[in-house]
């Protein structure tokens, strides 16, 4: 299975979780992959130690990458390309443009949001 993670308001609302997701898929012979907005890789892979998010692909971008695709069509377009099967993100703009059959997982926080529109 090929499991992709966002990392700003997804990995980052609850990275012990995360990290035991991360960390069983990875010794269950899945693959993680990290897609992010975030364009210093350095940063990025600093963060993830720290947060101790295990992954097998770390995809950053740059403007250039997202003007090529449209900014919320990017991500939508990097599932593709590497078959991601199951897709943790927090944008709903974002996750309108994932294809099926990828699955799409979407963290909130319940107060944020009008209950109508759930």
């Amino acid at each position: 299975m090929i499991v992709a993670l966002d990392i700003d308001d997804t990995i980052t609302r609850c990275p012990e979780f995360f990290s035991l997701l991360a960390h069983a898929l990875i010794r269950a012979n899945h693959e993680v992959i990290i897609i992010t907005f975030r364009e210093d890789r350095d940063a990025t892979r600093s963060d993830l130690a720290r947060w101790n998010i295990p992954y097998s692909k770390l995809i950053t971008s740059s403007l250039e990458t997202c003007l090529e695709h449209g900014v919320d069509e990017w991500k939508a377009a990097m599932c593709r390309k590497h078959g991601v099967e199951i897709y943790f993100e927090d944008d709903p703009q974002v996750i309108a443009h994932v294809e099926e059959p990828t699955i799409c997982m979407m963290p909130f926080n319940k107060k944020l949001y009008d209950p109508k529109t759930i």
